[in-house]
């Protein structure tokens, strides 16, 4: 009994020795085990106050400033033709005659009658103011005379019919008929554009419809064609439609864009930019800078190497810039590249500044 009562001591001695050996090793194992705190490299934007346009942009269609169809006034045989087509015309320019000589003798004939008449009026006069022509005979020869004159008038308007002249400044776009041909009245003739400005038309949707005005200033870029943009040019807002389209519920709004080379064509797709508003001395920061975490959204800012978690609110987007509300005050560094996977007080070095 005294026997087992001595091993078992002896192996609790052990035991407890082996025990303390352990612990004594483990604490230098921990110690070098700990890892050094990771350092994220990031990139920072300093918040600074500035001015913000607030724009939007809506698809448009070029259109002739006048796209006028000239028809024939009367009948007859075309007997001129003038420019040809895609000539530049200046307003009061002749593009073709129909039938002038008849018109023309119509014209010498009804001036003959009433040369004859207009005499014959004055020999009646002269003898009712003698006696010796009654006032019946004066009321008939003043009766033919007005005849006469009224008809040498129509004479002249078809004289002038005959010939179809250019009513605007403009392009002869089409000559819809060939020296020779016979018209009738009514015929379309000729078509004429004037393209030394243009009109863009525009749906403007009712959202926008109380940002927009007449006479405000328009951005107008045509579309990319072949890799080549266009230059743009500013335009000036004419009409806005009082009636919307029922089917989409815009409104048609006119914008007038000065065309002097004739280079922009009708029927161009272009992009008209709209102001609508400019927010005075507002804080902003890039849209990729923004995270959202558990519905909040959140920037982090750099404070002497730690990035700090900062929830902001937003009071509008402009472009690719987030105008800030609430949450910041101006002057933070804020984090745009690397804050993705940051916890707030984690150590950071910057290596790049965005302007």
């Amino acid at each position: 009994m005294k026997s087992h009562l001595l091993i078992g001591s002896c192996l609790l001695v052990l035991l407890t020795l082996a025990g303390c050996s352990r612990d004594d090793g483990a604490a230098p194992v921990a110690a070098s085990a700990r890892a050094p705190e990771k350092v994220v490299n990031v990139k920072v934007a300093t918040v600074k106050r500035s001015d913000l346009a607030e724009t939007f942009t809506l698809p448009g269609s070029l259109e002739a400033w006048q796209d006028l169809t000239l028809a024939a006034e009367l009948a007859g045989a075309v007997r001129w033709t003038g420019p040809e087509e895609g000539a530049r015309l200046a307003a009061g320019a002749e593009i073709l005659r129909i039938d002038p000589e008849t018109a023309k003798a119509n014209l010498d004939q009804a001036r003959a009658d009433c040369d004859l008449l207009g005499k014959q009026l004055d020999r009646v006069r002269q003898l009712h103011g003698d006696g010796f022509a009654s006032q019946q005979e004066l009321d008939s020869a003043a009766s033919s005379y007005a005849v006469a004159a009224a008809a040498l008038q129509r004479s002249q308007v078809a004289l002038a019919k005959s010939s179809i002249s250019c009513p605007v400044p403009g392009i002869l776009d089409r000559r819809l008929v060939e020296r020779g041909e016979y018209v009738a009245e009514g015929t379309p003739v000729a078509r004429v554009v004037q393209v030394d400005r243009l009109k863009v038309q525009i749906d403007l949707p009712e959202k926008d419809v109380p940002f927009v005005r007449v006479g405000q200033t328009v951005t107008v870029q045509p579309a990319v064609l072949n890799g080549t943009a266009p230059g743009a040019r500013s335009g000036t807002i004419r009409h806005i439609a009082y009636n919307p389209d029922p089917a989409t519920r815009t409104y048609r709004t006119t914008v007038e864009v000065a065309n002097p080379a004739g280079d922009w064509r009708p029927g161009m797709i272009v992009r008209a930019t709209f102001l609508r508003r400019t927010l005075d001395q507002v804080l902003a920061v890039p849209l990729y800078a923004l995270l959202e975490r558990e519905a909040t959204r959140l920037v982090f800012v750099e404070e002497g190497g730690i990035a700090r978690r900062r929830e902001v609110t937003i009071l509008a987007v402009v472009g690719q810039q987030a105008v800030i509300d609430t949450g910041l005050e101006g002057g933070e560094r804020v984090i745009v590249s690397g804050q993705q996977l940051l916890a707030d007080g984690a150590v950071v070095a910057v290596v790049a500044v965005e302007e």
